[in-house]
């Protein structure tokens, strides 16, 4: 269970931002939509994201996200429900 209440809209916007520092562009460039190894998320990008999903989230989050969850919106609308990660 989550130790932070987040919704999907809260999600989007911190992975937009955590993407966008890894891959060198702005929040506003990064589709949540879009495949993240089409916008150059390699596996230990992925790593590292899930790492600061963990902590600014309070919980753990599966290793495997980014590849059961290839995009921002789809991984903030799995995490945003509570019961994603009990």
């Amino acid at each position: 269970m989550l130790n932070r209440v987040v919704t999907a809209a809260e999600l989007t916007e911190f992975l937009r931002g955590r993407v966008a520092r890894m891959i060198g562009l702005t929040p506003d460039e990064v589709d949540p939509a879009a495949p993240l190894a089409s916008i150059g998320v390699d596996s230990v990008h992925a790593m590292e994201l899930v790492a600061e999903l963990e902590e600014w989230l309070g919980t753990h989050v599966p290793d495997h996200l980014a590849w059961s969850y290839p995009t921002i919106a789809l991984i903030s609308e799995q995490l945003a429900s509570a019961e994603s990660l009990a």
